[in-house]
């Protein structure tokens, strides 16, 4: 039996120009995942020619039925982008690293960030490719605090939410260190590396919309979506 095929979700900003060499880079240096395109970017001419083939493909239904409501929910404009959301979500559904593409990106993941790791210049495109596999396996490695952050979600209580995001937080900045080393001892430089995505660091993740509409879906899902994605700048 072939081994299951690696995700990957793509993301950048609808309304800024696309960089041709982060997605001719993707093409080469992804051919062998499925690279998920969120809906927010299918529309019109938002990708070039060669985003529209494989390895490129849109997301199932289902997963973007379910990113585009909580993108609805939690967005919040001019703090908080949908797009943004919609990829995050997307990632823990599908168990995906995010390819964040340019670092101009980087600004808008600030609101669902638990950590972040900067670096003097781009690595190699080997090191890149390593770490696209590491962030891959994040979801994963969160299920078990997901499950946790869900209970506190369901319960309502703010207080006890805001203090899962927090520990949250802190779990990240001692781990994302140690799991992405390779990259950097520490985080220095200019350039961004990774960011974790946490749905729980949003500014909406405690109100009673998104509390009660996680309440609704299954289980399983829910708790998907309280793991923690990473995104990986290429």
């Amino acid at each position: 039996m072939p081994p299951p095929t690696s995700a990957r979700v793509l993301l950048l900003h609808p309304e800024r120009p696309v960089p041709k060499t982060a997605i001719d880079w993707v093409a080469d240096r992804q051919s062998y995942a499925r690279v998920i395109v969120p809906p927010a970017l299918l529309p019109g001419d938002v990708l070039p020619a060669r985003a529209r083939h494989e390895p490129f493909a849109a997301p199932h239904p289902d997963a973007a039925r379910v990113a585009a409501e909580a993108a609805a929910l939690l967005a919040d404009p001019g703090t908080c982008f949908r797009h943004v959301v919609e990829a995050a979500a997307l990632a823990l559904l599908e168990d995906a690293a995010v390819i964040a593409a340019g670092a101009g990106t980087f600004r808008d993941l600030i609101p669902l960030s638990s950590w972040s790791m900067n670096v003097p210049e781009r690595p190699t495109d080997g090191l890149l490719v390593q770490h696209l596999g590491i962030a891959g396996r994040v979801p994963r490695a969160w299920r078990e605090a997901a499950a946790r952050a869900l209970e506190a979600a369901l319960s309502g209580d703010a207080a006890r939410i805001c203090k899962a995001a927090r520990d949250r937080r802190l779990r990240a900045r001692r781990e994302g260190p140690e799991r992405f080393a390779r990259l950097a001892k520490k985080s220095a430089g200019l350039r961004p590396a990774v960011v974790y995505l946490d749905l729980m660091a949003a500014p909406g993740a405690a109100t009673p919309a998104f509390t009660g509409w996680l309440g609704c879906l299954e289980r399983e899902r829910a708790a998907a979506l309280l793991s923690v994605a990473a995104a990986v700048f290429v």
